[in-house]
């Protein structure tokens, strides 16, 4: 991956919030989608560099050679990226969720049973570890699992969104903030351009 690639700012706060706001803006107007093939899809996951099954260099030369396999898995990521996007920003306020909606990171999570294992640590106890898989969908296992974990968790309730309707971007991120009311998703971005549209605003008035 090109080390000047352009990938939105990883403000989330957890690996499943950082994907779904591979989209910017959301819910304002047509957003640009950052994720438009699985070339994009592999070089995000070694952006944020992710463990998986297998290494992002074998995924590479495997989806060269499946080019069929590999438009499934893109559609599939962005499926699940979708559905992932409405769970969690329908559940952080209690609202309904749509069926198909938990269907998709089902899917995700269903493929991953029985390749997420336990495995002896070299200094005692045990750790984490992927069995090897070839499934070029492998990417979205453990997006699917901090999905899964962060809807089941209380942390669920520190999930805000970057108000569309005040000019934010729409995207979801923890409030760890020590007040708990943190409004923006980065007041570099977002909060600083509502800074100045308030002080235009302010000024025009005058």
């Amino acid at each position: 991956m090109s080390a000047s690639r352009d990938f939105p700012d990883r403000v989330g706060g957890r690996l499943c919030l950082d994907f779904v706001n591979t989209v910017d803006p959301r819910q304002v107007g047509r957003g640009r989608d950052y994720l438009v093939s699985y070339g994009d899809v592999l070089d995000w996951f070694e952006m944020v560099d992710v463990r998986l099954p297998r290494s992002i260099s074998w995924l590479r030369k495997r989806a060269k050679s499946a080019t069929d396999e590999a438009f499934g898995a893109h559609r599939q990521a962005v499926a699940m990226r979708e559905a992932a996007f409405a769970l969690l920003n329908s559940s952080r306020v209690s609202g309904e969720v749509r069926p198909s909606d938990v269907a998709k990171l089902n899917d995700a999570l269903g493929e991953s049973i029985g390749h997420r294992v336990l495995a002896a640590a070299q200094r005692g106890g045990v750790r984490e570890e992927w069995r090897t898989a070839d499934a070029l969908t492998q990417v979205l296992w453990p997006v699917a699992i901090d999905t899964w974990d962060l809807l089941t968790e209380p942390e669920l309730g520190l999930v805000r969104q970057c108000p569309p309707d005040a000019g934010g971007c729409g995207w979801l991120f923890l409030d760890t903030s020590r007040a708990g009311n943190r409004r923006w998703c980065d007041m570099r971005t977002c909060g600083n351009r509502a800074k100045v549209r308030a002080h235009y605003s302010r000024t025009a008035r005058r």
